[in-house]
This record gives C-alpha cells, sequence and structure tokens, in this order.
C-alpha cells in the first residue's frame, strides 16, 4: 500500500483525523499530510485547521486542509474531496455559514469566506494545480458531478493571513 493511500486511511478513521487535528492546532503541523507529500514527491504544504459550523446541526466542525495564496493576505483552501461527485461537508458549511476560524502556524483567527468564482477561481484554479498537480486529477475524477470549489478566507479584523 503506498503511503498517500495510509495516509488518508488514517485521517478517515475518527481518530486519526482527531490526532491530526490536535497536532495542526498544537504543534502546526500534519502527520497525515507529511506522509502524504512524501509519499506522492511533492512539497509539504503547512495546513490549517478550518473551523465552521455545521449547517444542520449548529456545532462546530474542524478539518485540517492544506491552504494557498490567494492574493494579499489572503487564502484559499479546495473542496477537492479526492474528486468525489459531491462537495465535502465543510464545503457546505461555510455555503451556509461563511463565518468561520482558523488556526494557523499554532495562531486563532475568525475569518470571512468567499467562493471564487469566474476568473479569479479560474486564476486560483491554476495557481493551486501548479503548486499541487493531484487537484488537476481530482477535477478529472469530479467532471461531469461538480465543479471543485475554492473558497477564498480573508481575517475577520483586516489582517494578513500568510500562505506558503
Amino acid at each position: 500500500m503506498k503511503g498517500s493511500q495510509l495516509a488518508v486511511k488514517l485521517a478517515l478513521t475518527p481518530g486519526g483525523a482527531a490526532v491530526d487535528r490536535f497536532c495542526v492546532r498544537h504543534l502546526g503541523h500534519s502527520p497525515v499530510s507529511w506522509v502524504f507529500a512524501r509519499s506522492e514527491g511533492v512539497a509539504y504544504n503547512r495546513p490549517l485547521l478550518l473551523v465552521s459550523v455545521g449547517r444542520r446541526t449548529g456545532k462546530e466542525r474542524a478539518v485540517v486542509l492544506p491552504h494557498f495564496r490567494a492574493g494579499a493576505g489572503r487564502i484559499a483552501v479546495v473542496g477537492s474531496r479526492g474528486g468525489m461527485p459531491s462537495d465535502p461537508y465543510w464545503a457546505r458549511n461555510l455555503r451556509a455559514h461563511p463565518e468561520a476560524r482558523v488556526i494557523v502556524d499554532r495562531r486563532e483567527h475568525r475569518v470571512r469566506t468567499q467562493l471564487a468564482e469566474g476568473e479569479e477561481r479560474a486564476r486560483l484554479w491554476r495557481e493551486i494545480v501548479l503548486r499541487a498537480p493531484v487537484y488537476g486529477v481530482y477535477q478529472e475524477r469530479a467532471k461531469g458531478h461538480r465543479e471543485i470549489p475554492v473558497f477564498v478566507l480573508e481575517r475577520a479584523d483586516g489582517g494578513a493571513l500568510e500562505a506558503p
């Protein structure tokens, strides 16, 4: 079994996901993302922890995600779900409740999120796929089902968010 497959399997278990969230929150690193990057031969991208509000439950939900530059002081996250036919739950939550929190490099920030569309999405998508080609593979898998969403995050207090 390939290391990236093992990392995904681990991240999908409740215990593995909890350990990964703990590591990102308190150490600033994701062991799952590190194993995935090493086994795929791509650069490790330090992830963030996104905390959104569940659209049905109203409860906070946390997920570890890679992030990318989206312009001055803004970052982008991608709702790929590995190219599955439907969006990940956190993307659906952000559509319903665009205010969220992120923990980046062990610092917590309140953010406003916006779904990138049109030319902005096209530009961000090109940059993201150049940096992480696996997203191009995911979009091919999702073809005919959906366009993978890209969300732009800005700090609610107007400060800058930094991405690798």
